[in-house]
């Protein structure tokens, strides 16, 4: 297998090492993350998930590039900006960034992505389809065909891409947003969830849907209530 060293100790990074160590190519032998955010352990090594945590400062010197892979495993925070920071370090110390495709994921050979990919179960991603360098798609997600998602993008769980639809650069698509065929959104656009977009949208656009008012009663006041006209109907015979 692959030796692998994964940048971040958060939840992305532990959703991605659980992926990575259930089905892939890879052998993760190491986390690593910037200096400042190693604990401080009197008399022992930083560890994570039992493995070796280092400073990333330092990072090559002990897993040298030549040999080892590197997955930047963060989040979307500054629309994607940090984690297209620490891939541009990790290249410029000389890593290969790995990418992660799970085979539940419903894909064929046709799929055309680059490195610091994530893409998770239930993913949809039809023929014709291209993906670009980091980027992070969440589990049932729709990509129709012959769609382009560019660099550094974030599709939440459940977003769906209609055919020939193109995302730009550094944008997050929120859960269950839908971006009709034939369009595209602009660069560094936020989409929030459930958002349903069938324009073309200009770069930096952001799209918010409104949320589900709460309803005035409370659940056991409302329970009684629904169940009022199935008891009058069946009384009715």
């Amino acid at each position: 297998m692959k030796p692998l060293i994964i940048f971040g100790t958060g939840k992305i990074a532990d959703v991605a090492y659980q992926h990575f160590l259930r089905d892939s190519e890879y052998q993760v032998v190491a986390f690593t993350c910037d200096a400042a955010w190693l604990p401080s352990l009197a008399g022992s090594e930083p560890m994570h998930h039992d493995l070796p945590l280092l400073a990333f400062e330092e990072i090559e010197r002990h897993f040298p590039p030549a040999a080892f892979a590197l997955f930047v495993a963060v989040g979307y925070q500054e629309l994607n900006a940090l984690r297209v920071r620490k891939c541009a370090q990790a290249r410029a110390k000389g890593y290969r960034l790995a990418s992660y495709v799970s085979p539940r994921a419903d894909q064929g050979p046709w799929l055309d992505l680059g490195d610091n990919c994530l893409i998770l179960d239930g993913v949809g991603i039809q023929p014709g389809v291209r993906l670009g360098n980091n980027v992070f798609v969440w589990n049932n997600t729709l990509i129709g065909h012959h769609s382009v998602v560019h660099d550094d993008c974030w599709l939440a769980a459940g977003a769906t891409l209609g055919g020939c639809a193109v995302v730009g650069e550094r944008c997050f698509v929120g859960l269950n947003a839908t971006i009709g065929g034939e369009l595209t959104i602009g660069a560094d656009s936020f989409l929030g969830a459930a958002v349903l977009i069938l324009k073309n949208a200009p770069p930096r656009s952001v799209f918010i849907a409104g949320a589900t008012e709460k309803f005035r009663l409370e659940s056991d006041a409302f329970l009684r209530m629904s169940r009022m006209p199935a008891l009058a109907r069946a009384a009715k015979g």
